[in-house]
C-alpha cells in the first residue's frame, strides 16, 4: 500500500507575477478548491519536494501551508453551500498520480 495521503495546500503570495507562477506551478499537484487552495494526493517524498519547489518559486514574504488530511477529515470537509462539496471528494485515492 503507498504511503500517499491527501494533502490540502494554502497559500498568501504577495506578488502577481509570482501569485500566477505559484497556481500554475499547484494545478499539476491536484485540485483547486479556492484560489490559493489546493487538495493534493501526495507521498511524503512528493510533499517534500513541492515543499522545495515552492521556496525555490517564492519569497519569504510568501506563506505557505501544507497540512496533511486524514480520511475522516476529507469526508467531515463542508462548505456553507450544499454544492460546495464535489461528488469526487471522497478519501479514496485518484486512479492515476498527477505529478
Amino acid at each position: 500500500m503507498s504511503e500517499a495521503r491527501w494533502w490540502l495546500v494554502c497559500y498568501d503570495v504577495r506578488d502577481e507575477k509570482r501569485l500566477r507562477r505559484c497556481a500554475r506551478h499547484m494545478e499539476g499537484y491536484g485540485h483547486r478548491i479556492q484560489y490559493s487552495v489546493f487538495r493534493c494526493w501526495l507521498t511524503n517524498a512528493e510533499m517534500e519536494r513541492l515543499r522545495w519547489e515552492l521556496t525555490e518559486k517564492l519569497d519569504p514574504e510568501d506563506d505557505v501551508l501544507l497540512i496533511p488530511l486524514c480520511g475522516r477529515c476529507v469526508d467531515s470537509i463542508v462548505g456553507i453551500h450544499a454544492r460546495d462539496r464535489p461528488a469526487e471528494w471522497t478519501d479514496e485515492p485518484p486512479r492515476h498520480t498527477i505529478v
